[in-house]
């Protein structure tokens, strides 16, 4: 994975979700369709007027079956241990991605060790199933 620059500028410490979105040709082309705009670039822009959000994103994780893929984990801020995350799939569709951004701005998982507890019961029916925490690494420079 790899870090993109979309992260909360304000409290950087503290917690929040960390979300991962595959960045592969296919993904990026259903989240341009979805609700005519960009689904990426309203994803970034939730996470940047947040708190303590981090996104990441992937190269083409191979599920391209399964529509445009998310995972959402709990990070806790003053110590960056991320939880488990849950892998959703069909975010390109304009209820689940509306679903998913307004999870992202009510904070996203509230617990660390059961990241779909708190999912939106629209989502339920998206997910994919529970990960191990998702690795951020930053660009080598």
């Amino acid at each position: 994975m790899k870090h993109t620059q979309a992260s909360s500028p304000i409290e950087q410490e503290a917690s929040g979700p960390l979300v991962a979105v595959c960045a592969g040709h296919r993904c990026s082309a259903l989240h341009r369709l979805a609700v005519g705009q960009d689904g990426a670039d309203r994803l970034r822009s939730t996470i940047m007027t947040g708190t303590g959000g981090v996104l990441v994103s992937t190269e083409c994780l191979g599920a391209c079956a399964r529509g445009a893929i998310a995972a959402v984990a709990r990070r806790e801020g003053n110590t960056g241990v991320t939880g488990p995350s849950v892998w959703l799939g069909g975010i390109d569709q304009p209820a689940a991605l509306d679903a998913l951004l307004a999870w992202i701005a009510s904070g996203g998982p509230t617990r660390i060790d059961e990241p779909a507890l708190s999912l939106p019961p629209v989502l339920h029916s998206a997910i994919l199933g529970i990960g191990t925490p998702i690795r951020a690494h930053s660009p080598l420079h």
